[in-house]
């Protein structure tokens, strides 16, 4: 499934696109590795689209173009 840059995702979403756990994908959160947002009641992570592509690139996971 391709991402969508403008979309915003949750972590677990997110987490399936970096083939990472959603823990980690808390602490990128943290840190500013992503751009993300915590929303709602229980403050959830969402991350910006073009924000996980980025990662992606920078940790080389998109060899194959997806």
């Amino acid at each position: 499934m391709p991402i969508v840059p403008l979309k915003w995702y949750d972590a677990r979403a997110t987490a399936v696109f970096l083939e990472a756990s959603e823990d980690t994908v808390k602490k990128h959160c943290r840190e500013g590795k992503l751009e993300a947002k915590q929303v709602g009641f229980k403050k959830r992570w969402h991350v910006k689209g073009s924000s996980i592509a980025q990662l992606r690139k920078e940790l080389n996971m998109d060899l194959d173009g997806g």
